[in-house]
Formats: structure tokens, C-alpha cells, sequence
């Protein structure tokens, strides 16, 4: 089986392109076929490239930036494409979601829609152009209609293609996941503890992620004075960039408890497990919108690989990932945060047990190998059975 496999933003520069690196690392490993192809960034940030190409990748291939490009793009995906038994189209910008559309409908090849987001949902909080999010949100609506097989990581996006008229037999749920080789509970965080400036002496409150669109890191900042005033002996770490990150530097400044926050800002893909590791406490907050409730948090799957335990906001699929492994707390609600954290602050024995099973609920439900095995059986089970 061979699957050509597209992605609207940048591999090296993007956190959340892991999703669509990771399935086609994971099909080539199982002896299938994939070529990769994304939009780089037309300007590079200034922190550099958050992960590097491995030598077992698969062939990439850059498609030139905006709508402008259509024939250049459409092309070179046609070309890419005719060989292939599958097109894979992750995210529905236009831009990346057009050519391809055109590509199948003119090699007659099955096209799979990887439902990940709601982006209509995160463009009006981001985008500030009215055109932009309008012609998003037509794309988001009509793509499940060209697709033949679609993937869902939320529940809340399963309903949104079943009211579509979707076919549940073409469709298959596979959420966010983790190496679970890299995210281990065994990982010694020390070093990162150290590079960070972290005292050795605290508990360490780990908010990590990127700092885009539904990101609310902005809650845990609200809520350390209330956890301070119970347990003093606590530090809070944010690991991760975007452009909520200046916002975000200027609250923790201005707030009671600045001088146990420590902001590390964008980081290296390779260094996020040992920063996992250096937590005993891992947090995912979250306020209850739209986006959120249509979200598969990755941070989530790489905390649970990693034996954490997880504060996390009852909306979403948040819940139901760290359902017997973590303490679920109400949506945007600072109390109900600083009380989360408090139980597993003041409670080591709690914290070793749900970390305990926070490891096994990865390994059972959140692995990228788990997800590949997703796609192989919709893909063997429907497009290449017709």
C-alpha cells in the first residue's frame, strides 16, 4: 500500500504536524509506502526547528505556500500521487486541501480526510482576516463529502461527520498518541531540572504545549497563588511557544506567585520527555469553547506515556484520556484548578499510584503504533477492498 500524505503547515517547525510524521513513520515501518509533502513556513521563527528529519523518514516533499501556487502544487501531486493507492489530507486549508482535491478526482484515487481540529472553530480566535475564516469554514463543512474514509481524534468530531451524513463504516477513531520508547516513566529529569533553573527541593507543575489557538495556559498562571497558599513548597513550569507566549511571560510576571513560575518557551522536540520527567505534577487546563471541545490534547497521550499524574479540564476527550488515572476539574474554573492540583500536591502515595496507571491507559489507547494499525484496517477493510 502506498499513501501520499499532505500537511497545510511545516514539518520541522510546527508542533502539531507530529501526528502525520508519526502514522507515516509508523507505515513504513510496517512495510507500507508513504510520501510525505507539507507548506514550510515562508519565514522561518527565530527559535529554530523544534525537530530534526530521521534517517528512516520517508521522502518529503515541499508544496509552495497560499493559493497563488494552485497548478505548481496540483501538479507535482498529481505526480506524486499517480502511483499511490491512497491521497491523505490532514487539516482543510484550502491552500493544501484544493490541489489535492483536484489530484484525486483526476487520478481517480480514494481520497482519506484526517478530521483532527475543529479549525473553524480555532481560525476565530486567531485569524484575524473575515475572508479567511469564512472560506475555512466552507472547507471544514464540505471536505467530508469528497472523502472516502475519514479519522476522527474526538468524540466531538465524530458527531460533527455523523450529522454531516458520513458513513460510520467509513470511519474510525484515532486519537492523539505517544512514543512510547521516548515517553517512559523510567526517564531521569535531573539535567532538565537543572538547565531550567528548577529547585530540587520542590514539586514541579508542568504545563506543556504550544501556545496557539485553544492553548489556556494562562489559567494555571491564575491559579498557582491559590496552590501556594496551601502548599508552598510547589514551582510551576510552562514549556512551550506561540504567540500567547509574551502575553503569557507579562501575567506571570504581574502575578503574586512570579517567583515560583518559570517560563522555558519554545523547546526542542528531543528535549520534551526529559521535561515531562522532571514534573510530578502534569497539567492540561482548558476553558470550555468551542475548539476545546473538539480536541484530542497531545500533551495529554505524551504525559500518560510518561507515568504523570494529570490535572486535566473536564471538555473534550480530556476526561475520558485520563479516565482511573487523573483528576478531572471543571473547564476555565481556577478553583477547581488549584484544588486538582492540591490533591496530588499534598497526596505522594495518590500521585505514584495514578501515575502507575497513567502508563498502562497509554500503552492500552495512546500510541502512534495503535494509531497506524487504525488506518491500515480502515484502509485494507474499505478503500482497497472496492
Amino acid at each position: 500500500m502506498k499513501i501520499l500524505m499532505l500537511h497545510p503547515h511545516d514539518l520541522w517547525y510546527d508542533p502539531w504536524t507530529i501526528r502525520i510524521m508519526e502514522l507515516a513513520r509508523g507505515l513504513q515501518r510496517r512495510g507500507h509506502s508513504a510520501i510525505l509533502c507539507h507548506m514550510p513556513r515562508k519565514e522561518k521563527p527565530e527559535h529554530g526547528p523544534l525537530r530534526a528529519r530521521q534517517p528512516d523518514d520517508p521522502p518529503i516533499y515541499e508544496l509552495l505556500p497560499r493559493q497563488k501556487h494552485f497548478l505548481h502544487n496540483y501538479r507535482l501531486l498529481c505526480r506524486l500521487g499517480n502511483d499511490c493507492d491512497i491521497l491523505y489530507l490532514q487539516k482543510c486549508f484550502p491552500a493544501s486541501a484544493l490541489p489535492l482535491l483536484w489530484a484525486a478526482r483526476r487520478l481517480k484515487k480514494p481520497l482519506h480526510y484526517d478530521w483532527d481540529d475543529n479549525e473553524t472553530a480555532l481560525a476565530r480566535m486567531v485569524e484575524k482576516r473575515a475572508f479567511s475564516r469564512f472560506q475555512l469554514a466552507v472547507y471544514e463543512r464540505i471536505l467530508p463529502r469528497f472523502a472516502s474514509t475519514l479519522t476522527y481524534s474526538s468524540e466531538a468530531l465524530k458527531q460533527k461527520a455523523l450529522r454531516m451524513g458520513f458513513d460510520p463504516l467509513l470511519m474510525r477513531h484515532l486519537p492523539v498518541g505517544a512514543d512510547v520508547q521516548r515517553f517512559r516513566p523510567d526517564l531521569d529529569g535531573e539535567m532538565e531540572r537543572k538547565a531550567l533553573g528548577l529547585s530540587p527541593d520542590k514539586l514541579v507543575i508542568l504545563y506543556l504545549g504550544q501556545l496557539e489557538g485553544a492553548a489556556h495556559a494562562r489559567r494555571l498562571v491564575e491559579a498557582a497563588p491559590l496552590v501556594l497558599a496551601q502548599a508552598p513548597n510547589v514551582q510551576f513550569l510552562f514549556a512551550g511557544g506561540g504567540e500567547q507566549l509574551p502575553e503569557l511571560r507579562r501575567l506571570a510576571a504581574a502575578s503574586p506567585a512570579a517567583e515560583a513560575i518559570k517560563i522555558a518557551g519554545y523547546v526542542e522536540a528531543s528535549r520534551v520527555p526529559g521535561i515531562i520527567a522532571a514534573a510530578d505534577i502534569c497539567v492540561a487546563c482548558f476553558d470550555d469553547d468551542e475548539a476545546s471541545r473538539c480536541k484530542s490534547p497531545l500533551k495529554i497521550a505524551e504525559y500518560l506515556a510518561c507515568g504523570k499524574p494529570i490535572v486535566a479540564s473536564r471538555v473534550g476527550d480530556a476526561a475520558w484520556m485520563t479516565e482511573g488515572c487523573g483528576i478531572a476539574v471543571k473547564p476555565g474554573d481556577l478553583s477547581s484548578l488549584a484544588d486538582g492540583i492540591l490533591q496530588y500536591a499534598l497526596d505522594p502515595a495518590r500521585r505514584k499510584s495514578d501515575g502507575e496507571k497513567a502508563r498502562r491507559r497509554a500503552l492500552d489507547l495512546f500510541t502512534w503504533d495503535r494509531g497506524t494499525e487504525t488506518l491500515i484496517e480502515l484502509f485494507e477493510n474499505t478503500i482497497l477492498r472496492c
